[in-house]
């Protein structure tokens, strides 16, 4: 008895055909969960630069400025003089102008962002903590509901709703919310 061995043309364009619906189908929740992936590092990458600033500066006992990077390909990172985050973000202490790295002052760690184009509105170039771990006044200049300041991290390639706030009120505590800042 001769038993066949194998796949049909038919079974095969059949088995290709379902395997095709299931990649077409697939894929946009692939690109979905891959934004999704990418909303929630930024919204982490900023927490963390803001909570390490402020731990600096009351381990250090001095001024630590968190500001908005000028250009990611410059090596040493500065800050650049507007609210645009979506380069980064650089840690640093900060003796003498506020917001700016000069004299003494020192890099204490650069964070650069991943996906361009997603911070949405911040309310301005850097956020300077004092040595005891409150916004200096200067900086805190947002316009959140209560007291401190927030920065909206809209997300516009999510799917749902994966806005997040990071919110620093004045007595210099970070927290990160998942909705649009209010």
């Amino acid at each position: 008895m001769n038993r066949q061995r194998g796949l049909t043309l038919v079974e095969l364009m059949v088995t290709l055909a379902v395997a095709i619906i299931l990649i077409a189908v697939g894929m946009p929740l692939f690109t979905g969960v891959a934004a999704n992936n990418r909303a929630t590092t930024q919204a982490n990458t900023f927490l963390t630069a803001f909570k390490l600033a402020r731990s600096e500066a009351v381990k250090r006992a001095t001024n630590v400025s968190v500001c908005a990077i000028d250009d990611p390909d410059a090596s040493p990172p500065t800050c650049g003089g507007n609210d645009d985050w979506d380069n980064g973000l650089l840690v640093f202490t900060d003796g003498d102008t506020a917001g700016t790295i000069d004299g003494g002052d020192e890099r204490i760690r650069a964070f650069p962002i991943a996906t361009a184009g997603s911070v949405a509105t911040t309310p301005g170039a850097f956020f300077r903590f004092q040595a005891r771990g409150e916004v200096d006044s200067m900086t805190a200049n947002g316009a959140c509901a209560g007291s401190g300041s927030c920065i909206d991290l809209g997300q516009s390639e999510t799917s749902g709703n994966q806005s997040r706030c990071l919110y620093i009120n004045a007595s210099g505590q970070v927290r990160l919310e998942r909705a649009a800042c209010s």
